[in-house]
């Protein structure tokens, strides 16, 4: 099976936004700020050290409707960027695009409703169970800094998470060049991991919205991270 990552187009023809940013505002003021938002807030903060060793914990949390207003000049897609994003959820999504997409083997998933001022169609917010960094095979990884295009790839020996973290930290814009996960992941439509913002998209998945005509969507059909599958010992 194959994947790719996606991502919404930043081509300001299908957008409208000339400089690649959101098309959607979030309007806070119009959020009811009751102690069920307070909870979703903090989770998705950035800074809650439980968030990737507790994601169940997503599926308990009920906050009131999310707002927002599109930005001068945008244009409605099926995919889009909001701003400022809660963190981890960088994206929300038509109904059209979320209804497509769980009819597929994507495991556990929680959506959150996003209303967009005088658009009459309702988005989301999408969060999926994501693989950790406690799940990668780092032998069987390749880890890299730099850029082909800048002629500066760098290989780095990453054993651990410990190290990763470091690696993170030192390379902010280093990565993946191919990421090892549990083979229990193999067959799944949709793979998010803790490691890369951008999720991974079965083949068919991919073809299937292609095929509905789903809009914003940018394919990495070239510049995906590889995936490989590993036996748990």
């Amino acid at each position: 099976m194959t994947y790719y990552q996606i991502d919404r187009t930043g081509d300001a023809k299908i957008i409208g936004i000339k400089n690649g940013t959101s098309q959607v505002k979030l309007e806070e003021k119009g959020i009811e700020k009751n102690k069920n938002y307070i909870a979703f807030e903090n989770w998705f903060s950035g800074y809650n050290k439980d968030f990737w060793n507790n994601q169940n914990a997503v599926f308990d949390l009920t906050p009131p409707l999310i707002t927002g207003e599109l930005r001068k000049g945008a244009k409605v897609t099926d995919i889009m960027r909001y701003g400022p994003v809660y963190q981890y959820l960088y994206k929300i999504y038509s109904k059209k695009f979320i209804d497509i997409i769980k009819a597929f083997n994507i495991g556990d998933y929680k959506t959150f409703e996003f209303n967009i001022q005088d658009i009459n169609e309702i988005y989301y917010l999408f969060f999926l169970k994501s693989v950790v960094l406690d799940e990668i095979n780092y032998e069987k990884s390749t880890v890299i800094s730099g850029h082909a295009i800048t002629d500066n790839i760098k290989y780095h020996d990453i054993k651990t998470p410990k190290e990763y973290i470091e690696f993170n930290s030192q390379f902010p814009t280093g990565g993946f060049e191919k990421l090892s996960i549990p083979k229990k992941y193999f067959g799944k439509d949709i793979i998010q991991t803790e490691v890369s913002s951008l999720p991974f998209y079965s083949e068919r998945v991919v073809d299937f919205l292609l095929d509905c005509k789903i809009t914003g969507l940018k394919i990495g059909y070239k510049n995906s991270i590889k995936l490989d599958f590993h036996e748990i010992a």
